[in-house]
């Protein structure tokens, strides 16, 4: 691995893709500052210690500047440690893609070169399958929370970034009300159910993790003990002061199954993702999750015996013969070929429903599918997570969550799609236009307004509209016409709706490659998720899943339908030219 090759990003070239960083613009217009960043910045790069978590130092010049000390490179493999992947045994009888080889070593060589992130626990790869797809609103997605929780065995592992009391955390409780009576019924031993999730306290400027008393998770929907007799719930409030934000949001039932999912457990106008996980992938989520967890004992315990229910309170033999079982299997919702049928499914978690206005729609010949469903198995995945970092600046960028998002552009030869709520960490931007230049098309499927205000703020990267109107100053004419920008539309809209009327949003996270690679989970594309949050998602080598995923996404959105931003500037107008009302600008 030592003998890679190396590729700069030109983006330290490029100074225009990093001036969209609000805020720094005020910084340019001072020579003075400018040079004194510049002298700071070069006495930093002459005392750092790759091996070191960046510290306040590193921070403050990052924060003055709008962008990361050092430039990242990416490691270009050669054909002999491309066929080494295959041997490693990580992936079976499998071989994985070259493209998947090329992000997978990408990822192990960040492991490898930032000690931070030891905490993440071992990235080694595996195989898996991905037998449901969700894309929907999250009641539905929380009604299969329920339907998997009511299986478990030993062990319920639930994060998440905000938890209100809502529909999902509703059903969660009743859920496990429901597996704590079962347990009762036929006398199996007790479950452990861990819940953590971020809601940020004055105990977290000494503490990340704090415990929350059970008045308190009542009041969040989840039930109290004595209702749970059979079940032992322990809940979490995680957060790294002041800005590592736990923006995980996953679960895992006995270490044979985990979900992705872009939601958290709330109530909102989003539609959301929800990938379900088997096979030994769900090994590589558990740890994860346990090294995020974080109580001492409970990460070396789990290491020393994967195989053990570390977090739960079953007994070996019991949970062994249990872990066995197979899990029911409910009936999928019947896709939605009506408009009155998807407007229906659209507004389960809106407070202030507006009326839907598409006339015409071919809904009966491509229905509303919530639910897909895959047989392919031994499919090889690799973990791509992030560990938080809480100070302010963009100085954490080598991760494998970054990482694997900026190899899988770089070594793209053909398409590129994105689909994010929020699109402006400056990395991203840069490498998407790179690979426009190069000839790559790249489509990106943004929501408009979303979270306008949070990331105008500074060093956050701006609004998408803004970002994307600047994306398009620096492309001709040719390469405008590769770099295609669609603004989600609900399907039963004609056009889209401005986020400040949370009635028609998207918060879904995913990326393709070439049509063969798939990195889904709970990374935005943004600065907050590329430098900040801790986040969880898997690289996913297959052409099969990818092309079951985008079907559902043209099938569940009329984004690519009526959702087109303009060719000059990527703003979306009517016929009439007009804008959505709630533009920035």
């Amino acid at each position: 691995m030592h003998q890679f090759k190396y590729y700069q990003s030109t983006a330290k070239r490029t100074t225009k893709s990093h001036e969209w960083q609000c805020g720094r613009e005020i910084v340019k217009s001072s020579r003075l500052v400018r040079f004194a960043i510049a002298f700071i910045n070069l006495i930093f790069k002459m005392h750092r210690n790759s091996k070191k978590e960046p510290g306040i130092f590193e921070s403050i010049v990052s924060a003055l500047s709008g962008e990361p000390v050092a430039a990242l490179p990416i490691l270009i493999p050669s054909k002999s440690e491309l066929r080494a992947v295959t041997e490693t045994g990580s992936f079976g009888v499998t071989h994985p893609s070259t493209l998947f080889s090329q992000i997978y070593l990408n990822i192990l060589k960040s492991v490898e070169d930032d000690a931070s992130n030891t905490q993440l626990g071992p990235i080694t790869g595996a195989t898996g399958a991905v037998p449901l797809t969700i894309i929907s609103t999250v009641p539905d997605i929380a009604d299969h929370y329920y339907d998997l929780i009511i299986e478990a065995s030993f062990e319920v592992i639930i994060f998440s970034n905000f938890w209100k009391s809502s529909y999902a955390a509703r059903r969660i409780g009743d859920a496990l009300r429901t597996l704590s009576e079962k347990i009762g019924r036929i006398q199996r031993p007790r479950v452990a159910a861990k819940i953590m999730f971020d809601r940020g306290s004055v105990k977290h400027v000494l503490y990340p993790r704090v415990a929350i008393a059970e008045a308190e998770w009542v009041s969040l929907g989840l039930p109290p003990s004595q209702d749970i007799p059979n079940v032992d719930l322990e809940v979490i409030n995680y957060h790294n002061f002041p800005i590592g934000t736990l923006h995980s949001k996953f679960m895992v039932i006995d270490k044979r199954v985990a979900v992705l999912n872009s939601c958290n457990i709330q109530d909102n106008s989003n539609l959301e993702m929800m990938c379900q996980f088997e096979g030994p992938i769900v090994h590589e989520i558990w740890d994860h999750a346990l090294a995020t967890w974080g109580l001492p004992g409970s990460t070396k315990s789990s290491r020393e015996n994967r195989n053990s229910n570390a977090l739960g309170s079953a007994e070996g033999s019991n949970a062994g013969e249990a872990a066995q079982a197979a899990f029911s299997s409910p009936s999928d919702p019947l896709p939605r070929r009506s408009i009155a049928d998807v407007t229906k499914a659209l507004n389960r978690a809106v407070g202030s429903p507006l009326p839907q206005d598409i006339t015409e729609d071919d809904i009966s010949f491509a229905p509303f599918r919530s639910h897909a469903r895959l047989t392919t198995k031994d499919i090889p995945m690799v973990l791509a997570p992030r560990v938080p970092y809480p100070s302010f600046g963009n100085v954490s960028l080598n991760t494998p969550q970054n990482i694997a998002w900026l190899s899988a552009i770089y070594f793209a030869k053909s398409k590129i799609f994105i689909q994010t709520p929020d699109l402006n960490a400056p990395q991203v931007i840069t490498a998407l236009l790179e690979a426009v230049k190069r000839g790559v098309e790249v489509s990106v499927v943004l929501c408009l307004g979303y979270n306008d205000l949070g990331e105008m703020l500074p060093t956050q990267g701006g609004h998408n509209e803004w970002v994307v109107t600047h994306m398009m100053k620096q492309l001709n004419d040719e390469e405008k016409g590769r770099l295609k920008v669609y603004w989600y539309v609900g399907r039963d809209m004609i056009k889209p709706v401005h986020a400040f009327k949370h009635f028609r949003t998207c918060h879904i996270k995913l990326m393709v490659v070439d049509e063969t690679i798939g990195i889904q989970g709970s990374g935005n594309q943004d600065t907050q998720s590329w430098f900040h949050s801790q986040e969880i998602n898997i690289v996913v080598d297959s052409d099969e899943v990818c092309r079951s995923w985008m079907e559902q996404l043209a099938a569940n959105q009329n984004s690519f339908s009526y959702g087109r931003g303009s060719k000059t500037d990527g703003v979306w107008r009517d016929s009439s030219g007009n804008q959505v009302s709630g533009y920035w600008f």
